[in-house]
């Protein structure tokens, strides 16, 4: 995708953001990552005084010049924010996904659930009774929201998710000839601003209990998260992590590709879970880092690669 540089330049000071940008020269560049570089390409750089991003003819955001321009850059310097944080927010200001508040004719909405203002459901989606989507919400097609779920505003549920199916409890009958199984009645709360990556299962909570997502959260693809599970605010899932049934994660943790909890696991606030970690047991408290299988608590390094920078 190509963007040009007096469209960063105003989305730039439309956002306030603080920078120098010395020889500005109008130019047309080409969103790229750092992991596969190329010329006339628009990226960030976190760490100037060791500058070697090898391309040509590019636009750089940079915390301080570097001491060597070469092969024909450009840079934006700036005073005070993340180099980082101001490329996804440029980013974010043109191109971040919001409701078309269009609500597809292929999707089967129950007339005793609450839709609210600007929503966008897309095709193939079902949502069952007593469901409550607040304003901005976007569902992704082929989803199926099942009855007792609250998604709050400004959420986004992506393609193929099932939200509130039916897990799974039981006992032997007095002979062991049966398994009695338990009806589950519970919902699921999903809070404001969260993301859940396409492909997703949400299991409802057993009894009176919900499962429940904290504000902010986000969800790569592919998580299988177990009835009753209680994920905190601001949390981040990569892919497939799976969490048994009760399980309990605090805020600001990040969990890993694969990682799995076993049932009643509760990890405490700011938890890194490596990916493909088996957790079996509670953390100690706050701001630990759990790796292996099974996983062992170990302090967690100031900073840990791999992962967003961990909430201080």
């Amino acid at each position: 995708m190509e963007i040009n540089s007096q469209l960063i330049k105003s989305t730039l000071d439309k956002l306030e953001i603080d920078y120098i940008w010395d020889n500005y020269v109008d130019g047309i560049y080409h969103i790229a990552s750092l992991f596969s570089p190329i010329s006339n390409g628009f990226y960030f750089y976190m760490d100037a005084d060791n500058f070697n991003l090898n391309t040509k003819n590019s636009l750089i955001i940079l915390n301080i010049e570097p001491a060597v321009n070469q092969n024909n850059n450009q840079f934006i310097i700036l005073k005070e924010k993340d180099p980082q944080e101001v490329f996804y927010s440029i980013l974010n200001f043109l191109y971040k996904k919001v409701s078309s508040g269009v609500i597809a004719s292929t999707s089967i909405i129950s007339s005793n659930s609450y839709i609210g203002k600007n929503v966008q459901i897309d095709d193939f989606c079902i949502i069952e009774e007593n469901v409550q989507i607040d304003d901005g919400v976007i569902i992704g097609s082929h989803t199926k929201i099942h009855a007792n779920t609250t998604i709050k505003r400004g959420s986004v549920i992506d393609s193929g998710c099932v939200i509130g199916a039916q897990g799974v409890a039981w006992v032997w009958s007095n002979y062991q000839t049966e398994k009695i199984v338990q009806p589950q009645l519970g919902g699921v709360f999903i809070d404001e601003k969260c993301v859940i990556g396409a492909g997703t299962i949400i299991v409802r909570g057993s009894l009176n209990e919900n499962t429940q997502i904290g504000k902010n959260t986000l969800m790569a693809p592919g998580g299988r998260i177990g009835h009753g599970t209680k994920i905190g605010n601001f949390v981040h899932f990569a892919n497939s992590v799976v969490t048994g049934g009760n399980t309990i994660v605090g805020d600001y943790s990040f969990v890993g590709s694969a990682a799995v909890f076993r049932p009643k696991v509760s990890i405490h606030a700011k938890t890194i879970v490596g990916a493909g970690s088996l957790v079996l047991k509670n953390t100690s408290g706050e701001g630990f880092s759990l790796m292996g299988v099974p996983a062992k608590q170990t302090k967690t390094k100031v900073y840990p690669s791999g992962m967003p920078k961990p909430k201080l």
